[in-house]
């Protein structure tokens, strides 16, 4: 019993993998987690284990916030990010292995500081030479949010038309243009932020075929093991 068991919990943890979207990190923004009580909003480098962002600011610092601290609640989970940290800058992600043909969809939240911020979401491909800037990129997806600071917009592709990936490493990028009150480290909040492929799909990926013959093989093993035991 205890090596159908195994067997069971292999197949299982197989099924989650070929469900997961694995290749975008923390989008909503809990890692690094605040100990409670002890603060409401701090800085991390983009160098800080498990945080996934990198920034365009110079001093590479990314500000996140606790639920609730200055009356805004989270959108998704305990805490989430103000995109001006210290400098008007570009929170990004790349996201390699997706292939060539696949339609790429995203979601996020967007909220103003002291009133009515702006931010840009850019969709990169980097060529083939998987390098920003290198001459070869392709913009697959450019467009601007404008949010108040009364309340989360949530924004996702469902409706656009396609965006295709073109099998190059991709960048996911939220870029400040304009914030209230004029102070370039205040402003653009995000949160629960998603990229990749059927990210706005409540139903799950298929598995493939190949999964449920390697499924049956599994389920043949373990009554071999039961017969084995009895």
């Amino acid at each position: 019993m205890k090596k159908k068991h195994s067997l069971t919990l292999l197949a299982l943890g197989l099924m989650l993998s070929l469900n997961a979207n694995a290749a975008f990190i923390n989008g909503s923004f809990e890692t690094p987690r605040f100990t409670p009580g002890t603060a409401d909003w701090t800085l991390y480098s983009d160098s800080t284990e498990g945080i996934g962002w990198k920034t365009t600011a110079t001093d590479h610092q990314i500000e996140l916030w606790s639920d609730n601290f200055q009356g805004v609640a989270a959108y998704d989970g305990a805490q989430f990010a103000e995109l001006n940290a210290n400098q008007v800058s570009t929170l990004y992600q790349d996201v390699a292995g997706i292939a060539a043909n696949s339609i790429l969809d995203f979601h996020f939240a967007h909220r103003g500081r002291l009133g009515a911020d702006t931010m840009q979401l850019d969709i990169v491909d980097l060529g083939a030479d998987n390098l920003f800037g290198g001459g070869d990129d392709t913009t697959l997806f450019s467009n601007q949010y404008s949010d108040d600071n009364t309340a989360w917009g949530f924004y996702t592709s469902d409706g656009l038309a396609p965006i295709v990936a073109l099998g190059n490493t991709l960048r996911f990028s939220y870029i400040s243009i304009a914030a209230a009150g004029g102070n370039p480290a205040v402003g653009n909040f995000i949160d629960a932020a998603d990229f990749g492929v059927g990210v706005n799909d409540p139903s799950p990926v298929p598995v493939p075929a190949a999964f449920w013959l390697f499924g049956s093989a599994l389920a043949g093993l373990g009554v071999f093991g039961k017969r084995r035991t009895a």
